[in-house]
């Protein structure tokens, strides 16, 4: 053969080569990529999002409930009958429901949590929530009353509000940039 039809030959072959390659390369880092923000798309729409979500009306119910009724129980006021009927009512209504919806999100989404363990804030939240369930309980028993404090709150503690607030924010706008920084990423790609 004559080297000005090998020449050619080879040029071509390593130019087809090059380009599969290239363009195989690509691929496999637009798949990588997508399959990234799927995962990523996947955590804010059934994770992160709903409990951000479920947690910011749980907040700002709490806020309207606290600027309407106050402080229901300190050391040197107990609460009324009526301000301990009250806050039951709340708390079987608006409170616990959107409580045991973040509980059943976290329960049933857990595998699209950013962490390998379930974080501290997400524990508490369980926590408090399972530990409030024999209180609602006893509320429904035939001439309930009480007034007393211990008969109207968690033994786990108080709502994790600010902790829980922190992470979900965190969180939930971490994921965000991720999301838009994958999209951008992929259009480039494309």
């Amino acid at each position: 053969m004559q080297l000005s039809v090998v020449v050619p030959l080879v040029v071509t072959v390593f130019l087809a080569a090059t380009g599969y390659g290239a363009t195989y390369l690509t691929n496999l880092r637009l798949a990588r990529r997508k399959d990234h923000l799927d995962r990523v798309n996947r955590q804010l729409s059934e994770l992160y999002g709903p409990l951000y979500a479920q947690s910011e009306a749980g907040d700002r119910a709490w806020r309207a409930f606290a600027a309407r009724h106050g402080t229901m129980w300190t050391l040197s006021a107990p609460a009324t009958a009526e301000q301990a009927a009250t806050w039951r009512l709340w708390m079987l209504t608006v409170f616990m429901p959107l409580n045991r919806r973040m509980v059943e999100t976290i329960v049933s989404h857990a595998d699209l949590l950013r962490e390998d363990t379930i974080p501290e804030p997400l524990k508490e939240l369980c926590a408090h929530v399972a530990c409030y369930e024999p209180i609602i309980a006893r509320w429904q028993e035939d001439g309930f009353d009480s007034a007393q404090l211990d008969d109207h709150v968690s033994i786990a503690g108080n709502f994790p509000r600010e902790e829980l607030d922190t992470y979900l924010r965190s969180s939930f706008e971490s994921l965000k940039r991720e999301q838009a920084r994958l999209l951008a990423q992929i259009q480039r790609l494309h």
